[in-house]
């Protein structure tokens, strides 16, 4: 029961320190994260949102498309 209880608590751990490293994280650096990645291709920086649901290009505030090694404004 001892280690049911220890597993357990090592998990949730884990997850808790992995939400903090990803909350740390630029959410347009490429890569992945938890729901979602950043791809760079042709020049321009998309979002995937998974096999199924689709790829969103990232936009400017004023609506000009992110390129790759920008930061977005």
């Amino acid at each position: 029961m001892k280690t049911l209880l220890g597993l357990f608590g090592l998990t949730i751990g884990l997850l808790v320190l992995a939400g903090y490293c990803e909350s740390k994280k630029d959410p347009y650096e490429p890569g992945m994260h938890f729901d979602y990645s950043i791809q760079c291709e042709n020049g321009f920086v998309y979002k995937v949102l998974g096999r199924r649901k689709g790829t969103i290009q990232v936009l400017n505030s004023d609506g000009t498309p992110l390129k790759c090694g920008e930061k977005i404004y």
